[in-house]
């Protein structure tokens, strides 16, 4: 392991001055090297940019938006606020793209081992504490609707909170998360509840912990560029681009690219409302979003359901993310380098879009234990099998 992917434990140092390149500034605003300007370097920035629009396209919302009739009010902003379909809708896509930006974004990083180095471990556990709080704000957006896939998901989170590891465990805690959720039970109450903890509670967190996450970034670098292979010009001398104006710059064109993206699609494949909670829509399954469809999946699965190892697995997910910087001990740092490691999100990759096309297939049918027991090892053997396999081609091809 090279000393660029040491953790530093001490954080303390974290307000020690650093030895910046050229052109940064006292704050860290850290200048970045040509070799950074690909657009796989900046999914950060798309999400920045991403929560950003969803913050302005939510407080548009709210001006209009009624905790006591909130399905009404949704249909007046859609037929009766000037651009306010093409608003609800962005908002919505927006949040999906948010959603899947937050998958590559960690993914990414996962892969390429970014979360080894010296603040590099802490920035990573900011990160996927992110991408859990960004999967519970869209799931809160999605529930404030009042539709019948809506209060049929918020019905499933109850259950859930109540049968999991916490509602048996420490019941009061999961009466108090449930009492969080849902208020006395009535409309307003609930909404209520929703709409703070979507447009305070949670948002404050998330703002808090991208600074945290920002600051962390700015004081460890981009993972994999170093002095040494880069910043170099041809004539020995250190070529880097001040962060102001051209990296400020640099971030706002693509936002804007991005943002005028969503809002070309949203424009164009506007959003049609399911049904209110309530009416009647015979032969309509609640499907809920795709992002929810795997882990709604994983509550049917016999032996691993709602009260068993549905909530387990995905509590043994997030702490394996939160522990990977530390249980990574191998000394190379290509993905085939450390196999295992990758094999588990080989696994991941698999699995999420299986459970979720299964989901969609056979929604709400309990699967038998064989079934699930097959499917289980099945990924796993694959996952393992693809990179060993690669592992061995590769050695091979730089053996020739």
């Amino acid at each position: 392991m090279s000393p660029d992917e040491e953790n530093q434990y001490d954080v303390s140092d974290l307000w020690k001055e650093d030895r910046m390149p050229g052109g940064a500034y006292t704050i860290s605003l850290r200048p970045i090297s040509r070799r950074e300007l690909r657009i796989d370097y900046w999914t950060g920035a798309f999400l920045l940019a991403a929560f950003g629009y969803l913050a302005f396209s939510g407080i548009m919302l709210f001006l209009y938006y009624q905790q006591s009739n909130p399905y009404s009010s949704t249909i007046a902003i859609i037929d009766g606020v000037p651009l306010g379909h093409i608003i609800l809708t962005s908002h919505l896509y927006m949040a999906y793209a948010m959603v899947a930006l937050v998958y590559v974004h960690m993914f990414r990083n996962y892969f390429t081992g970014s979360y080894r180095g010296k603040w590099r471990w802490l920035q990573w556990i900011t990160g996927v504490i992110l991408f859990i709080l960004v999967n519970i704000i869209a799931i809160l957006g999605y529930l404030l609707q009042e539709t019948y896939i809506g209060i049929a998901a918020m019905h499933v989170m109850e259950n859930l909170i109540e049968r999991s590891a916490i509602g048996r465990l420490l019941p009061g805690l999961a009466n108090w998360l449930v009492a969080m959720l849902i208020g006395n039970g009535t409309t307003a109450s609930t909404l209520g509840h929703l709409l703070a903890l979507h447009v305070t509670a949670v948002s404050a967190v998330i703002v808090l912990l991208i600074l945290v996450h920002f600051f962390l970034f700015e004081k460890s670098g981009p993972h994999g560029i170093g002095d040494e292979e880069d910043g170099q010009s041809r004539k020995g001398k250190k070529e880097y681009i001040p962060w102001f104006p051209a990296n400020l710059l640099y971030t706002i064109f693509v936002s804007v690219v991005f943002i005028g993206i969503v809002l070309i699609f949203s424009a164009l494949f506007m959003q049609v409302l399911p049904a209110r909670y309530g009416a009647l829509t015979y032969g309509d399954v609640p499907f809920p979003d795709w992002y929810i469809m795997p882990v709604y999946k994983l509550m049917d699965l016999a032996g691993y359901g709602l009260s068993t190892g549905g909530v387990p697995l995905v509590t043994f997910f997030f702490i394996f993310l939160l522990i990977v910087p530390f249980i990574d001990r191998y000394k190379g740092s290509g993905a085939l380098d450390r196999p295992m490691i990758t094999a588990f999100g080989v696994f991941f990759l698999i699995a999420l879009p299986v459970m979720a096309l299964w989901g969609y297939t056979q929604p709400g049918l309990t699967q038998t234990r064989l079934l699930t027991m097959d499917m289980w090892w099945g990924i796993t053997f694959v996952s393992i099998a693809t990179v060993y396999a690669m592992r061995f081609a590769k050695k091979d091809a730089d053996a020739k």
